[in-house]
């Protein structure tokens, strides 16, 4: 058995090195999505013209009952 396998989880269980800096970016990137869904629902609310938009985003949130998890998914798997 290669010893790399034991170091890499032995980096995930603490937290260290690149496991660290992934966790970090993971988050980042999550925030992000989450503030460009926020600000396309507070779009969406305040004037009808939002909902004819045919970006990306737009369709995935139209497609998707209110479930952030799942259009938060949706986003990152595009990026």
């Amino acid at each position: 058995m290669s010893p790399l396998p034991l170091i890499w989880k032995l980096k995930r269980l603490l937290n260290i090195d690149s496991e660290k800096k992934l966790k970090e970016a993971i988050r980042v990137v999550d925030n992000v999505v989450m503030e460009m869904l926020g600000q396309r629902r507070r779009e969406m609310a305040t004037t009808m013209m939002s909902l004819n938009k045919s970006d990306l985003l737009s369709i995935f949130m139209g497609s998707i009952e209110d479930d952030n998890y799942s259009v938060r998914m949706l986003v990152l798997c595009e990026i």
